[in-house]
């Protein structure tokens, strides 16, 4: 004799409740899920919104550093080769002077 008896519906409500399909956490709303969905739904808009940066600028942005850094180091041998001639003209200048 059970103390506390059972009555036959909750009996089925048990085997029902293990014979659901999938787990039980896929169909509980949990605030980890509202958040995955939050941002799948908005992630463009976040992005632009708060200025984040995206792999394919990060590549682009490092590009286009790769390429002033190359324009600084050739803008500098130019500006010695430059700075050379500039010497050499005013000794010649000087000199022309001199003879003058």
């Amino acid at each position: 004799m059970d103390m506390y008896p059972t009555l036959s519906g909750t009996r089925n409500y048990w085997q029902e409740l293990g014979s659901l399909p999938g787990s039980i956490t896929d169909s509980i709303p949990t605030f980890d899920k509202q958040l995955d969905s939050f941002f799948d739904r908005n992630g463009e808009a976040i992005i632009d919104e708060w200025g984040l940066l995206t792999d394919d600028d990060l590549r682009h942005l490092k590009q286009k550093l790769e390429f002033l850094s190359y324009e600084v180091n050739r803008l500098v041998v130019e500006k010695s080769g430059l700075e050379k001639r500039t010497a050499d003209l005013k000794s010649a200048i000087e000199e022309l002077e001199k003879r003058s």
